[in-house]
């Protein structure tokens, strides 16, 4: 059983750990991934909801206390229910281009990309919302 689970919370929700030294299954570990960030993002420009941005910076605050390499760049984490955290040499293009951009949209202000104006692919990438002037060949009905 994990290190930190806590009473009351499903099993099945939990992550599946290892106790510390022991390898971990895949789901323990922390890749860089971008998908809470971006979640964090669109929940608080759909509700101005500040805790969504202060959940992105204890996730910020977190990257940079246990991912952060003292020689630069950042590491994914074999084990997160471990601390000090094992680091894995390998850092995900996805954390630069779509980690760090959603947590830095978090706190900009709402009319930098606005998402009635914009939207995003599924490499964060922004795209404009256009309606087209001229007749095609194409039918949307």
């Amino acid at each position: 059983m994990a290190m930190f689970h806590k009473s009351g919370v499903p099993s099945d929700w939990y992550i599946k750990g290892a106790s510390p030294g022991e390898e971990a299954p895949y789901d323990a570990r922390y890749i860089l991934r971008p998908e809470t960030v971006e979640s964090l993002f669109i929940a608080y420009r759909l509700t101005g909801d500040i805790r969504y941005r202060q959940w992105g910076w204890q996730i910020f605050q977190s990257i940079e206390t246990h991912c952060k390499v003292e020689t630069g760049g950042y590491a994914s984490i074999m084990n997160v229910d471990e601390v000090p955290s094992r680091k894995e040499d390998k850092m995900e293009t996805f954390l630069m281009s779509e980690t760090l951009k959603y947590l830095y949209l978090l706190f900009d202000d709402a009319n930098v990309l606005p998402l009635d104006k914009y939207v995003f692919n599924t490499e964060a990438h922004p795209l404009p919302i256009f309606t087209p002037h001229i007749q095609t060949g194409f039918s949307w009905t």
